[in-house]
């Protein structure tokens, strides 16, 4: 009905604005004296000038409230993209915020680790490249001879032996670490002072991220749950690094010595900041 109305305004919207017009004229002359009571002609022309009054005031009413509502809805989609914008703004800073956290406890556990081997000259780096593999066998660092980082310095974290320094440049480094088939390194058995070679288990198609200690005495006392360190033999690497711990301990057919299986206690799977260290008597 309403739409109805609406067109027909639109149609003839010049004639009805006449008649309304002169309407409202008449009733305007006829009421201008104050009498106690309405003529007919006043009646009548009230009769029809009323209903229309009321028509043209609920389309107008209804057009304004069409186009509050659209424009209401417009900035109500607008306000959401903003708001979605700040959102996906606010979600990126909490990101940075909570990697940044995570990193000032990484480099907060290293620096702590520092403090309490004063005996280790200690060089903070980051690990900037790793080989194809899960496992970090070989990465590189981002420090080098400017730093005065050297080849078979050992390479630490706050959980313990990470590997040591093969290969240097000026500001990078290339590091080989304990899990990698290619590493051997000279360990002691913490409880039993029992010494060992440790060797990477990481071989190519076969990972999984230990350590075997071998040559350990047939009569050794070696048990699951003992800790291995660095033994400091050779001079390559500083004394009394934590390595891992024991896990199974295993005799092999025709081999004259017992082998210890060692979970080492850094995470080989998620490094992103190291420590290169070397003895201060090595000054």
């Amino acid at each position: 009905m309403v739409m109805v109305l609406i067109q027909f305004l639109r149609k003839h919207s010049g004639a009805v604005i006449v008649a309304v017009s002169l309407s409202l004229l008449l009733l305007a002359i006829f009421t201008s004296q104050p009498r106690g009571h309405m003529t007919f002609l006043e009646g009548l022309v009230g009769e029809v000038i009323v209903p229309i009054q009321k028509a043209i005031y609920r389309a107008v009413s209804f057009i304004q409230g069409s186009i509050a509502e659209i424009n209401e809805r417009r900035n109500l989609e607008k306000n959401y993209e903003q708001l979605k914008e700040r959102v996906e703004q606010l979600e990126k800073e909490l990101l940075r915020m909570s990697e940044l956290e995570k990193q000032n406890q990484r480099l907060k556990k290293l620096l702590d680790f520092a403090v309490e081997r004063e005996e280790l000259v200690v060089t903070g780096a980051r690990v900037t490249g790793k080989d194809p593999s899960n496992w970090f066998n070989v990465f590189t660092i981002d420090k080098g001879k400017n730093h005065g980082v050297e080849v078979n310095m050992a390479v630490v974290t706050d959980r313990g032996l990470v590997g040591r320094i093969i290969e240097v440049g000026a500001n990078w480094a290339k590091v080989r670490s304990i899990v990698d088939a290619q590493s051997s390194i000279s360990g002691i058995v913490e409880r039993t002072r029992d010494n060992g070679i440790v060797k990477g288990n990481n071989a190519f198609g076969s990972e999984d991220g230990t350590c075997r200690m071998v040559y350990l005495p047939l009569d050794s006392e070696v048990s699951v749950g003992d800790k291995v360190i660095t033994s400091g033999l050779g001079d390559l690497l500083p004394k009394g690094i934590y390595i891992g711990e024991v896990i199974e301990v295993v005799r092999y057919k025709k081999d004259l010595y017992k082998t210890a299986i060692i979970k080492p206690g850094v995470d080989f799977q998620r490094l992103e900041e190291v420590l290169v260290v070397k003895s201060r008597f090595d000054e």
